[in-house]
């Protein structure tokens, strides 16, 4: 089984709704998603209402006292889980629902204890742009994003007891573990498609955090353009259905939309 970790504040329903309904249309099947919060009663209501919504779907709401900061709040959810293998399921960002079935397939035919996307998709909701970053150029082993991990609970070092950033060093240890050949890590590229990472204006990093990466990473016009329709296609098939979008083409072309009729 595969958990998938959600930890939310409970004070963003619209997103967290969103990334249930992404996990619930996921095409993997033996899967779980524990949504851990440390809120009040009135959040763990409308964590509550949000679940109710989909009935039968494996999910189980779970509580913890005000107090631990998000690295802890990561170790606990593991703790709580019950799969076999951990993936982090951010309540703000959106999961196409190969997602799963993508890197669990590929860490399986590299016989990998992890599994982290090299792509992604990064969506600036103030002004809805869109852009494709690739983390490929990156100095191996960093060549990875930190919080696409796939991995078997076994081997996950516990992440530090910070506000962020915990991922980072909670890679650097298992890259450590990688080097004395305890297990192996892969990397799955070219899928950037099927994980949306969402600037929304209240996330962990600033807005210059998040441009500075897109700014750095975005694939060009050139590596862009030859994968536009399959760009086009796959956005279809996220529900509730994405808004209209632009991602830029280069200087001379400017930007092309994707808009909502292309997810019709």
């Amino acid at each position: 089984m595969i958990s998938c970790l959600c930890i939310t504040r409970g004070d963003r329903p619209g997103l967290l709704s969103e990334a249930v309904s992404d996990f619930v249309r996921q095409t993997f099947a033996d899967r779980e998603l524990v949504i851990l919060h440390d809120g009040d009663e009135a959040a763990h209501a409308g964590v509550g209402a949000i679940v109710a919504a989909h009935a039968g779907a494996c999910i189980r709401i779970e509580r913890t006292p005000p107090g631990p900061r998000l690295g802890e709040l990561r170790n606990i959810a593991i703790e709580r889980a019950r799969g076999e293998w951990i993936c982090q399921w951010d309540d703000d960002d959106r999961y196409h629902p190969e997602r799963l079935r993508l890197q669990w397939e590929h860490a399986q035919s590299e016989q990998a204890a992890v599994n982290y996307l090299v792509d992604q998709l990064h969506w600036f909701r103030p002004d809805n742009t869109l852009f494709w970053d690739d983390w490929g150029a990156e100095s191996y082993p960093m060549n990875i994003i930190q919080g696409t991990i796939l991995a078997r609970r076994a081997v996950m070092p516990p992440y530090p007891d910070i506000g962020r950033g915990e991922d980072t060093l909670q890679t650097h240890a298992l890259f450590r573990a990688e080097a004395s050949k305890a297990f192996r890590i892969s990397r799955l590229r070219g899928m950037g498609w099927c994980y949306i990472y969402r600037y929304h204006g209240s996330n962990a990093w600033h807005a210059a955090h998040h441009r500075a990466i897109s700014a750095a990473k975005h694939l060009t016009p050139p590596r862009l353009l030859p994968r536009l329709a399959q760009l086009r296609d796959r956005l279809r098939d996220y529900r509730p259905q994405l808004p209209s979008m632009r991602t830029h083409l280069g200087a001379g072309t400017g930007y092309v939309t994707l808009g909502e009729t292309d997810y019709a």
